[in-house]
């Protein structure tokens, strides 16, 4: 227990003797007695080191009465004073306790316990407010020094106070200046989003994570992140709000950046063909939903080449620019047009028939007709071929409007080029159904006779942790068949009509069975490897089953659950969230790890990783392709890396086909590769052929 510093300020012997000796009887005796005779004395011994409490007698040789306390006060700042009276002198006391003194004690009335319990309190509100004032002082430093801005306004929208940092974030010179302001009026870009800050303040008492727009000084944009509160009396009402700024003008902008470059062609600046998808996914989908008509039309040149023969690739690209502005002036506004990839391009009409649509292929290929471009001494002329689909609501999924369109393109060009050919359900595509529903037969018998088999691609660590254990590859199990003479099938042949007709589930459950007894038999190969990942198809992440089979399995084998890890589209994942995030949960319970194939190619990505709880993040190799030649694609792949890494998540990239990419992977900090470059899908038996000390070298 410290020790704590009493001044006795008094001329009166007595006084001193009393109090000595009653401080000397409490027990532990934390309390020291230092005694002067007059306020100079007094005066001097303030200034010169700590004093916890003042026991202060009004009468002494240079002062009198009240005045001595008033004297006394100013320059005893946060000490405690405690007033000695004598008899008749209660009136002064009062007095001297209404300018500010903790209390009086009446001289005659002393006793050991009193002295004590004033002498605690007294010293006890001394600690007190010394701690207040380092947390004033704290504070204040905190709000003058930090780099985000700090405010507090009044209830219609006034500035109470504002650091440095938010006076020097929107350009103005002191505090004073903000003071006479008018938020909504001079802050907001646009005065009417304060009613929405507004609204939401008085739903939810707090805004969190919010971008505003607001304006500087000068005029100019700055785009912020608030978190601020509401501060309210006990009654409710709300005295002032307070909150943060901080400015993310610099990355807000990029963003746009790489939003923009992410959906448009950077050669033409009409949307790209990973924009076009989604925006033909959306009008599919309505068309589903409420039977509303669209079109699309797929564009090919015909003679481009040409001009990238006998011009080079430098004027092949300025006539692509020109012809795809022409192309856009000859739509309307809501409709979409695209570059597709080289001299293909992409049109989606909106609630358009097909009647109207043929009319605005007719004007397409009557502007490429009369489409001229020139470079130097040399003119072309082009043509092209338009293949026209009809969207309505017998169109299930994106890839069949895309390969029919295609389709129609192909038959212009058959039928001569530089013509519109409409697609029709033709005896093609009869054709192709009859030869699907051959494949399902020929599925459901490759199971039965087990004429199934698997192989595994490697999934290989790029980096290591500096202080544990190596990472140890991983496999990717892959589905195989053989038809009746032995001889391998192409997955691409037999995975479509199973997936279409209903037979996803029993070969989901073929693979898990037979990796699950391959692992059971073959326990020496996981020194080697960490784990063995399995697809699972939409039909099984949505069958309630399937988590109970694999924990079954599992169990009956006695296989550790961690070596085995599961894996499933992000497309599926989305589509079937809530089954999809209890299987997942599932299965990670028992010591399964999850994947999330193909991450990325989504819109809203970002946005449903936070409700999926998996482990792995494998990036869509549609960004990984050309990784060391397009810098969105690079910022991209590094995007996920960073976000994955935040959320906990190992970082997976697939189709990794080159050295160059596999060193960006590296560069970036991405955790796994897979792809030929790793190697091609082998045998199953040829699992775990790559060494430990070969993943340190």
């Amino acid at each position: 227990m410290s020790t704590a510093t009493v001044l006795l300020i008094s001329a009166l012997p007595a006084d001193k003797a009393y109090l000595a000796d009653a401080m000397a009887a409490i027990r532990g005796q934390p309390y020291r007695l230092e005694a002067v005779t007059s306020l100079a004395e007094a005066l001097s011994r303030i200034k010169h080191g700590r004093i916890d409490a003042i026991l202060l007698e009004l009468t002494l040789p240079d002062s009198d009465g009240l005045t001595t306390f008033l004297r006394l006060q100013p320059k005893a700042t946060h000490v405690p004073i405690v007033v000695l009276v004598g008899p008749g002198e209660d009136e002064i006391g009062a007095e001297a306790i209404a300018r500010g003194a903790l209390d009086s004690m009446q001289r005659d009335h002393l006793s050991a316990t009193l002295v004590e319990r004033v002498l605690r309190y007294a010293t006890e509100r001394t600690h007190t407010m010394l701690a207040l004032k380092a947390s004033e002082q704290r504070y204040r430093e905190l709000f003058q020094n930090v780099t985000a801005g700090v405010f507090q306004t009044t209830a219609d929208g006034k500035f109470m106070a504002a650091n440095p940092a938010l006076v020097r974030m929107l350009g103005y010179d002191s505090e004073d200046e903000l003071l006479d302001l008018d938020v909504a009026r001079d802050i907001y870009m646009d005065s009417d989003h304060r009613g929405n800050w507004t609204r939401a303040m008085q739903e939810t008492g707090e805004v969190r994570n919010a971008e505003l727009v607001l304006k500087r000084k000068d005029g100019t944009k700055i785009v912020v992140l608030e978190n601020s509160r509401a501060v309210s009396d006990a009654d409710g009402r709300v005295l002032f709000y307070e909150g943060t700024l901080t400015d993310i003008t610099a990355s807000h902008e990029l963003s746009q950046q790489l939003s923009y470059e992410a959906s448009h062609d950077a050669l033409t600046g009409l949307s790209n063909r990973r924009e076009f998808e989604l925006r033909l996914q959306r009008a599919l989908e309505l068309s589903q939903a409420t039977g509303a008509e669209h079109a699309m039309l797929y564009l090919d040149l015909d003679r481009f080449k040409t001009v990238n023969d006998t011009s080079g690739h430098v004027a092949g690209d300025e006539l692509l620019r020109q012809l795809g502005e022409a192309l856009q002036q000859r739509v309307r506004t809501n409709d979409v047009v695209a570059r597709l990839g080289g001299d293909e391009f992409g049109v989606l009409l909106h609630n358009c028939k097909p009647e109207d649509a043929q009319q605005v292929a007719s004007n397409l290929l009557q502007t490429v007709d009369e489409f001229e471009f020139v470079w130097g001494t040399n003119k072309y002329s082009l043509g092209v071929s338009i293949g026209l689909v009809a969207i309505d609501s017998h169109f299930k999924r994106l890839t069949q409007v895309m390969n029919a369109a295609d389709s129609a393109c192909y038959s212009a060009k058959d039928s001569g080029r530089h013509r519109v050919a409409v697609y029709k359900e033709d005896a093609l595509l009869l054709e192709r159904r009859h030869g699907e529903m051959d494949w399902v037969a020929r599925a459901k018998r490759a199971l039965v006779e087990n004429r199934l088999f698997l192989e595994a691609q490697e999934i290989r660590p790029l980096t290591q942790p500096p202080d544990a254990a190596p990472r140890l590859p991983h496999y990717e199990l892959l589905l195989r068949m053989r038809d009746e003479s032995g001889r391998a099938v192409p997955p691409g042949a037999f995975l479509p009509a199973v997936e279409r007709y209903n037979l996803s589930v029993r070969y989901d459950r073929w693979v898990i069975a037979t990796a699950i007894e391959w692992a059971r038999t073959h326990a020496e190969v996981f020194k080697r490897i960490s784990r063995i990942f399995i697809n699972l198809s939409r039909d099984s992440v949505a069958d309630p089953e399937t988590g109970e089979f694999i924990r079954q399995s599992l169990a009956a084998s006695g296989v550790d659950p961690r070596s085995v890890g599961f894996e499933t589209a992000e497309n599926i994942a989305i589509g079937n969230l809530g089954k999809a995030n209890a299987l997942i949960m599932a299965l990670r319970r028992i010591g399964c790890s999850f994947a999330l194939d193909d991450f990325g190619s989504g819109v809203s990505s970002f946005a449903y990783l936070k409700a999926l709880g998996v482990d792995y993040l494998k990036i869509d190799g549609m960004f990984i392709g050309n990784l060391s030649q397009d810098r969105v694609d690079y910022a991209m792949v590094r995007s996920i890396k960073e976000i994955g890494h935040v959320m906990g998540k190992v970082v997976v990239a697939e189709s990794v086909e080159s050295e160059s990419a596999l060193q960006n992977l590296r560069e970036i900090g991405v955790d796994y590769a897979q792809g030929f470059v790793i190697g091609a899908p082998k045998a199953l038996e040829e699992i775990g052929s790559v060494q430990v000390a070969d993943l340190l070298a």
